[in-house]
């Protein structure tokens, strides 16, 4: 398994199993997020997505339905599925295991990390969000609405 640090908006990602070391085109990135952390509904129009919570306590939304999942859960959300996420513990550690083309659009909106953990906490900036709103869209990624509470 490799270990391949990534600082990805405010997270840390860690791809443990990228793509290209899997037979059936599987990736399993570990992400490292803090309380507030959040991404607003979307789907997935490339591969299926599942959770499982190694840390803390996430919120997802998943076609409505609002859930909280702790350390041991797990979630698997079906392509085509609207949903999102937020963190509400004070750090959260989990992992997501895909099959499609979301390891792509991560590589390409972050960046190397200089160290092994969460980057510093800073607000973006319009031109960051319309390039991870691009980039997101070209790997079959669409945003439609706005954050859950």
């Amino acid at each position: 398994m490799s270990e391949d640090g990534r600082w990805f908006m405010n997270a840390y990602l860690n791809i443990l199993l990228p793509q290209s070391e899997s037979a059936a085109g599987v990736s399993l990135i570990e992400h490292h997020m803090l309380d507030g952390f959040f991404v607003p509904p979307h789907v997935h129009h490339n591969e299926d997505e599942t959770f499982y919570v190694l840390e803390g306590t996430v919120r997802f939304m998943v076609e409505g339905a609002i859930s909280e999942i702790g350390a041991g859960g797990s979630l698997n959300v079906a392509g085509g599925k609207v949903h999102a996420f937020k963190i509400v513990s004070p750090r959260v550690r989990f992992l997501t295991i895909t099959n499609g083309t979301f390891e792509d659009m991560v590589r390409a909106a972050s960046t190397p990390a200089e160290r092994p953990e969460i980057p510093p906490q800073l607000p973006f900036t319009e031109a960051e969000q319309q390039k991870l709103a691009e980039l997101c869209n070209k790997n079959g990624i669409e945003f439609v609405g706005p954050p859950i509470d």
